[in-house]
């Protein structure tokens, strides 16, 4: 029997929540929780999330459970471990996990009686990496390479200019952004024990949009092209010279694709003797104001939402910025705040 197979009888729902109403020990009231969650139909990601758990934790939470019933289920075995480990060994075994993730409880206790001869249970483990301040969860994605002496360097840079700048010189953030006509799922309040569903398309069809936002009106410029490269860069530095006809300057804060770097590019800029391209630090997206837009944009047109046809899927990516201005408040809050340097 599969954790899919996993569903609890009206009776069985009874008497656990009979005794998840009476248990005073915490811990036992979560295995509980936990088992009723997964008997009613929630998938074992959404228990996880919900709980802070891990796979399997959950799985062996149902597997005592069938085997035993709530008494097998909440029953602890404060042993836990055949030794402990001293406060050197912890440290040793919290370097290890500083220096990799593993995936699984069992991966640690492998690691743990290898090293140190001490030999975990599944719980005392658990126990032990909660007590030293370790919990199950998703790392987070952020660029192999950044700079981050660079990046303090452009940031110092950026904002004392701004502050310094004239009044005639305009200074925009350039990107590109490639919505896929396709619904994005995204967590949202759904009440419990029902599923809801989002239509999804089966083509992969999708926008290229190249842009620029100003850094201080927050004005967005958008362009659509067939492709993000050099020919729609040089395109967007047209449209920028004709909207931004009376300034004396134009700054064009562009990341290190590698068309910003094309011949045919600088050639261009040559053309326009008003217009400067300044380049952002390597892998550091997080300077680029306008990727905050580009999430936002997604947010209120992707996520959850169901577009027929490419066409309607368009008339709503375009609209969305043609009629931008009703989000002012939420854009103008998006962009304050400075720069986020990542230094872990």
């Amino acid at each position: 029997m599969t954790m899919k197979d996993f569903l609890l009888k009206n009776d069985e729902l009874v008497v656990l929540r009979s005794a998840h109403k009476a248990e005073r020990n915490l811990r036992a009231a979560y295995k509980i929780n936990a088992v009723i969650l997964l008997g009613i139909g929630w998938k074992l990601k959404h228990v996880k999330e919900v709980l802070l758990l891990d796979d399997e934790t959950l799985r062996s939470y149902v597997e005592k459970y069938r085997k035993g019933g709530i008494q097998k289920l909440i029953f602890t075995n404060h042993k836990g471990a055949q030794s402990q480990l001293d406060e050197k060994q912890i440290e040793q075994l919290c370097e290890e996990l500083e220096k990799s993730i593993y995936l699984t409880t069992r991966s640690i206790i492998e690691y743990v009686e290898n090293r140190f001869h001490t030999l975990y249970s599944l719980g005392g483990m658990r126990d032990l990496l909660h007590r030293i301040g370790y919990e199950y969860k998703k790392p987070k994605l952020v660029p192999g390479n950044p700079d981050i002496d660079a990046q303090e360097v452009f940031v110092s840079q950026y904002e004392d200019f701004m502050l310094k700048k004239p009044s005639d010189t305009e200074v925009l953030f350039i990107d590109a952004v490639h919505p896929e006509h396709n619904a994005m799922a995204a967590y949202g309040w759904i009440k419990r024990g029902q599923k809801r569903k989002v239509k999804t398309n089966s083509g992969r069809q999708r926008l290229n949009l190249h842009g620029a936002l100003n850094a201080e009106t927050l004005e967005i410029t958008i362009i659509e092209s067939e492709t993000v490269n050099t020919d729609s860069t040089i395109q967007l530095i047209e449209v920028v010279d004709q909207k931004y006809s009376l300034a004396k300057e134009i700054i064009l804060l562009v990341d290190n694709a590698k068309y910003h770097y094309s011949k045919e590019v600088q050639k261009n800029l040559k053309d326009h003797p008003r217009i400067r391209m300044v380049f952002l630090p390597s892998y550091a997206p997080n300077l680029n104001l306008i990727e905050r837009l580009w999430k936002f944009f997604k947010k209120k047109v992707l996520y959850n939402q169901y577009h027929e046809n490419i066409k309607t899927f368009r008339a709503t990516c375009i609209n969305f910025f043609k009629n931008i201005d009703q989000y002012a408040d939420e854009i103008t809050s998006l962009m304050s705040g400075g720069f986020e340097i990542d230094y872990t």
